[in-house]
């Protein structure tokens, strides 16, 4: 069975080399690496040509605009399965996987034949001992809360369900990503991973995680540490998107509150803290998911793209 690896990258530098190498480590490797550039700047798009562009097994993908996380995986994902994968590996480029992830994660997909996604336990690449995620609990009405409320305490050494994973390493099959129509692009990055595990479970898929394939992921940031502006406006905006695509009137109901809630301590805390920069960038991405969620459309955020 064809297996891509897709790795989306945005100026990564030698985080994204670390990525691509722990890739072609895998025993065995993934059949391709498409490694999808988000229209970095010349001197990175030279280096990465210089670094990968006739790899073997790497395929670069060079995009002529940054489409974010969300848009660089299509575009991974797209010519991966064109030239056949039947499953995909979905990769943040400040990612780097145990040499075993990879025939794990496969092998939870083949024992359970009703699944279309496996994650591994997401640990952090700074602090080797703080699990990051070991799966996800999606709740719409919750959808804001932090992540670390919420998650999956790894209880066994075996594959179990979940409702979700984090969209920083995913392997998902073919029939279940073409099911779902790949991520919303106009997420781009942070939720456009819960809006396209909600969408998966909708159509019936299957979500599990298996515990002993280890990833480590550098960087998590909620809306209590660790926000730039960029993130904190999206972080802000896009649980809106999520809900409107996801959700209906009794979701709204809970959300809604809760989010003002989560939104106003954080806007509360980073006041406190000096950071006016983040206050207003969660104050205009509120506003934006409100007029997103009113049906005024989205309006695209710039760079950064290919990380999380």
């Amino acid at each position: 069975m064809r297996t891509a690896a897709v790795v989306v990258t945005w100026e990564g530098g030698a985080t994204t080399d670390g990525c691509v190498a722990s890739v072609l480590a895998q025993d065995p490797p993934p059949d391709e690496v498409v490694l999808v550039d988000n229209a970095s700047g010349p001197a990175e798009r030279a280096r990465l040509r210089d670094a990968h562009g006739g790899r073997a097994g790497v395929r670069l993908l060079c995009l002529d605009e940054n489409r974010q996380y969300a848009g660089g995986l299509n575009a991974g994902a797209s010519a991966a399965l064109a030239a056949g994968a039947e499953r995909l590996l979905l990769l943040n480029n400040d990612t780097l996987l145990a040499p075993e992830a990879l025939a794990l994660l496969g092998a939870a997909l083949d024992a359970r034949p009703g699944a279309g996604i496996a994650g591994p336990r997401l640990m952090d690449l700074r602090e080797p001992g703080r699990e990051l995620s070991a799966g996800e609990r999606h709740v719409l009405p919750l959808l804001c809360l932090p992540r670390t409320w919420l998650r999956h305490r790894m209880r066994t050494r075996t594959p179990y369900a979940v409702s979700g994973v984090m969209g920083a390493a995913m392997l998902v099959t073919r029939a279940c990503f073409e099911a779902v129509g790949g991520f919303a692009p106009e997420i781009e990055v942070y939720y456009e991973d819960v809006d396209f595990c909600l969408a998966a479970r909708a159509r019936g898929f299957e979500i599990v995680v298996e515990p002993r394939a280890v990833v480590r992921h550098d960087g998590l940031r909620g809306f209590a540490r660790g926000l730039t502006p960029w993130a904190a406006f999206l972080k802000a905006r896009n649980p809106w998107l999520v809900v409107r695509r996801r959700g209906g009137a009794a979701s709204w109901l809970g959300f809604v509150p809760a989010y003002a809630a989560m939104v106003g301590g954080s806007v509360a805390l980073h006041a406190l803290r000096g950071r006016g920069d983040v206050v207003r960038a969660l104050a205009r991405g509120a506003l934006a998911g409100v007029a997103a969620a009113a049906g005024r459309g989205v309006t695209p955020v710039g760079p950064p793209g290919g990380s999380r």
